[in-house]
């Protein structure tokens, strides 16, 4: 590397699973962050809960002393309940799709999380390619001939893990679990990602003027990652937690959208130095283009 390119690297973005830091010479400060793990962190959109059924509305009593001259008062009409919908039968279409990557960020010392600062927000797009077997490849960013890890590297780990595996027939309420370990560049850090994932079918719900079936996921995360700045050797671990929501179109059998949040707490040691940070994540992934 040159040391135009070193210099360049100490100020720009890291980032590891989805921990995002940026380092100066030996020393760390808070800088740019980009995208959640599992990737790496779940863009603007905080991912929410199923909603709660609406309950119907009791009938008010009516008071048998009431003058007559008065209307008797009237139950009022419950609001309408909202079809779940299902059983569903579902598989991924082979084919190309673009995805557009929206993330932002916070980041805070631990010690101190009043001193926290957000992070521009960052939008990326990504192709990936399906095949009819399921398996998955990253077509826009080229994935790279050499080790070495950067800002193309990121977002390629992250596209590769667009795609949930899922079960071909889902109805509400049904719930799975499963867990992933990855290894790949998180920034300029080689790191292993291991995110156990809890889902659950909620169902039908609205989805850009049409109906996609939503399914909420939660996982719990912890990473580990070394690499080095400079001459100095870094040494990064993460543990978290995060949400999403994944909307899917059963019909074309494609992701249409997920949105996701993440907490992590993220230890960095340089130069024999142990620094904290608390981060908080927000991505959304949405469908941006089909071939």
């Amino acid at each position: 590397m040159t040391v135009s390119q070193s210099r360049d690297l100490a100020y720009r973005t890291r980032l590891i699973g989805r921990w995002h830091l940026s380092l100066q010479g030996p020393m760390m400060k808070l800088s740019g962050m980009a995208s959640i793990l599992g990737a790496a962190l779940m863009a603007a959109c905080v991912s929410a809960p199923p909603a709660t059924e609406p309950t119907s509305a009791s009938k008010p009593e009516v008071n048998p002393a009431q003058p007559a001259s008065q209307p008797l008062p009237t139950a009022p009409t419950p609001p309408a309940r909202v079809p779940r919908g299902g059983p569903w039968s579902f598989t991924y279409a082979p084919g190309t799709y673009t995805y557009t990557i929206v993330t932002d960020a916070v980041i805070a010392p631990a010690l101190d999380t009043t001193q926290k600062r957000q992070i521009p927000e960052l939008s990326q797009k990504a192709t990936i390619s399906l095949s009819a077997s399921g398996d998955l490849q990253v077509v826009d960013p080229v994935p790279g001939t050499t080790a070495l890890c950067d800002s193309s590297s990121a977002l390629i780990a992250r596209a590769q893990e667009l795609i949930s595996k899922l079960p071909n027939q889902l109805a509400v309420g049904d719930r799975w679990r499963d867990s992933t370990t990855t290894t790949g560049c998180r920034g300029t850090i080689p790191a292993e990602s291991i995110v156990i994932s809890n889902y659950v079918v909620v169902g039908d719900t609205a989805f850009a003027n049409a109906v996609a079936l939503q399914i909420h996921r939660t996982d719990s995360l912890s990473a580990t990652g070394e690499g080095t700045e400079g001459q100095h050797r870094i040494i990064v671990t993460a543990t978290g937690t995060g949400v999403m929501d994944l909307f899917l179109d059963t019909t074309a059998g494609r992701l249409l959208r997920s949105r996701g949040l993440q907490t992590s707490l993220v230890n960095v040691t340089t130069s024999g130095k142990l620094t904290q940070f608390i981060q908080h994540v927000t991505e959304t992934a949405t469908l941006a283009g089909v071939q």
